[in-house]
């Protein structure tokens, strides 16, 4: 028993190294991993920020307030959308070594090894983890930078919580990415799916615009996608230390800026806090787990193609 438990460790972890070896030979794919987070995150400094600075004033219409930590509020809140939508992203693009390994008949070559079916997708799952969270590590640095240019309002347990989050987001994307990519057997349907998910998901998430101006149905709609609790609690991490300084001479306009940027949930009429974000996030880890292995167990007894 403790030698094949021995085994299948040995297994997942080479086949998560042969996964990122593949990745990080392709080096525009790479680059391009890394570019395209970088390049939503400058459309929203570009084109997004000073719309969005324009709106928070209003709030505070007559009202004397640090504009140097509303800009930083607001920056922070551009950054959390980035980062979260990043997580989603990065993570289905990586899911091309798998998707390549399935058309060009590399699974089914594995497959014919002692290696078991639910071993090969852990690997998967594992080198995927990797890849993004490397990936996103570098985002966040450059975020960092920015954030401390343009206004830095965090406290050193803010900028840890934000790597563990982060660390929490890719796992659970990654989860929900492998097993999604489980049923897809050629890259142009990956791209396809790729595509679709990375024009949509920040929308359902809050990340591009606050779930608090969506209509009614689509703010129930954003309650079911698992992404959307990540954003809310990297907003509430990014924003906390610049909401407390913009808000400690005019307490009365923190419940209002919460509600404005979304950093809570309104979960069919209750408020739904940091508590109960990270309780979605472990259930539906739960879910996408004994997903992902019961739908390995079952393709393990069938022909792999």
């Amino acid at each position: 028993m403790i030698e094949r438990i021995s085994d299948n460790i040995r297994a997942t972890i080479a086949l998560s190294a042969r996964s990122v070896r593949i990745f990080l030979k392709d080096k525009a794919g790479v680059f391009f991993s890394l570019l395209a987070p970088l390049i939503v995150f400058v459309l929203f400094v570009l084109f997004l920020g000073d719309v969005q600075i324009d709106q928070t004033k209003a709030i505070f219409q007559g009202m004397e307030y640090d504009e140097k930590a509303l800009k930083a509020l607001v920056n922070c809140w551009m950054i959390a959308g980035v980062v979260s939508v990043a997580c989603v992203t990065v993570s289905f693009s990586a899911q091309s070594i798998m998707i390549a390994d399935r058309q060009n008949g590399n699974l089914s070559d594995i497959a014919v090894t002692p290696v078991r079916r639910t071993v090969i997708s852990v690997a998967y799952f594992t080198s995927n983890c990797l890849i993004a969270f490397t990936i996103l590590l570098c985002v966040l640095a450059v975020c960092f930078v920015y954030i401390a240019f343009t206004g830095w309002y965090m406290s050193a347990a803010d900028v840890f919580a934000a790597v563990g989050v982060t660390v929490l987001s890719v796992l659970n994307a990654s989860l929900i990415s492998t097993f999604i990519c489980t049923f897809l057997s050629s890259v142009n349907a990956h791209g396809a799916v790729t595509g679709i998910m990375s024009a949509v998901i920040g929308f359902l998430m809050g990340a591009y615009m606050p779930v608090s101006i969506f209509p009614k149905a689509v703010q129930y709609i954003v309650l079911f996608v698992p992404s959307a609790y990540s954003a809310g609690i990297f907003r509430n991490i990014f924003m906390r230390g610049a909401l407390e300084k913009l808000t400690e001479s005019l307490p009365f306009t923190k419940d209002a800026l919460g509600d404005a940027f979304s950093l809570r949930i309104d979960f069919f009429g209750h408020d739904a806090g940091m508590g109960t974000m990270f309780a979605v996030f472990a259930v539906t880890f739960a879910i996408f787990a004994a997903a992902l292995l019961i739908t390995a167990a079952l393709r393990g007894r069938k022909k792999i193609k």
